[in-house]
């Protein structure tokens, strides 16, 4: 037991000698010295001037380096808590950090500044930057472009001209010329639509014909309502209306002969013309009271010529004789000639007609064949 106690007054003696040998360096924190101390004097008692042995070491002595080594570790706790709370700070000539924002190649600022939030759209610098105006090179002429917009033309088709002669014309091809009067206006644009749709070289044979024969009873039709009230078309232009008056198709004028004789029966050689245009006489084959197509021509064809011939008002047939329209009479040449016509007028009759029946001509009254 003497021998732990021996040990542990040298361990603090040892201590006590350290703190003594080596005094503060200069490293800016200040000496033992230097710092004020509680005055400890009364406190710690000088070790005798005994030399301590396993032999000698008593209990008291032991106790009273216990007692010198709580001091010293107070101090310097004292010493720990100066350094860390009072130490003084050590200033430097360090050159200012600029606040000036750097300008970077993506056009975005860069700021030193820690409390810029480049997500904050209230800071001026997150702004979006106003548009340069364009810059306009003097005397460099300016290169314009013109929008060019295609004309087309309206589409072709009869149905404007359908809808007048469902209105104004009825089964028996009576016209009301006071009800065209009225829609006079879609009459006209009916005959300038055909007027800028020409027949075409790639059209059939039965659409160029629905065409013209169109064109001629429109055209007659406007003949009339402009003249209207009229007693007979031929109170027109001296009589002489078919040669007279003219409409122009694809910038080239046509008389209403022309369209009959030139644009339908010398070219298409088809005879049942003579039913379709209208010249609008009381004698003359009744007006269709549909517009005529390319899909709807031969039809019509057939059903006009039968309708026309078979009808008491225009022929009147018989076993041994017929006296028909004098249409076959002054275009006898287009249904085969003279000594062809009985055998044309035959072809469509429901009257069984004898080879040898006697034929004649009916006057032809040109009364207008208004309603």
């Amino acid at each position: 037991m003497k021998n732990i106690l021996f040990s542990a007054c040298l361990l603090v003696l040892f201590a006590i000698s350290c703190t003594n040998d080596n005094p503060a360096t200069d490293t800016g924190v200040p000496s033992v010295d230097d710092v004020e101390t509680p005055d400890v004097s009364n406190q710690v008692k000088p070790l005798d001037e005994k030399v301590l042995t396993p032999d000698t070491v008593t209990r008291d002595d032991v106790n009273d380096m216990q007692k010198d080594l709580n001091e010293k570790e107070a101090v310097d706790a004292k010493l720990m808590n100066y350094t860390s709370t009072d130490k003084p700070t050590k200033t430097t000539n360090k050159k200012p950090q600029s606040t000036t924002p750097k300008k970077t190649t993506n056009n975005k600022v860069a700021v030193a500044d820690d409390s810029y939030n480049p997500d904050d759209m209230s800071d001026p610098r997150n702004q979006p930057k106003p548009e340069e105006p364009p810059v306009v090179t003097k005397n460099t002429p300016t290169k314009t472009t013109t929008e060019v917009t295609k004309i087309t033309k309206p589409a072709y088709n009869h149905d404007i001209f359908d809808g007048l002669l469902r209105r104004h014309v009825n089964s028996a091809g009576m016209v009301d010329y006071r009800g065209f009067q009225k829609e006079k206006a879609a009459l006209q644009q009916y005959i300038e639509l055909l007027a800028n749709n020409a027949p075409e070289s790639s059209w059939s044979k039965n659409k160029e014909m629905a065409y013209w024969i169109n064109l001629y009873n429109a055209f007659t039709i406007m003949t009339i309502v402009k003249n209207y009230p009229v007693n007979s078309i031929t109170d027109i232009a001296g009589g002489k209306v078919w040669d007279t008056e003219k409409v122009t198709v694809g910038g080239k004028s046509y008389t209403l002969n022309q369209i009959e004789k030139d644009k339908l029966l010398k070219k298409f050689g088809e005879p049942r013309v003579h039913f379709a245009v209208n010249c609008a006489a009381a004698s003359c084959p009744p007006l269709l009271n549909k517009a005529w197509t390319e899909s709807n021509v031969q039809r019509y064809y057939e059903a006009q010529a039968k309708a026309f011939i078979n009808n008491n008002k225009y022929n009147s047939l018989s076993t041994k004789s017929i006296q028909i329209s004098k249409i076959f009479d002054w275009y006898a040449s287009d249904f085969g000639g003279k000594d062809k016509v009985l055998s044309y007028v035959q072809k469509y009759s429901n009257e069984t007609i004898k080879d040898n029946a006697k034929v004649s001509y009916k006057e032809y009254d040109w009364k207008l064949n208004k309603q």
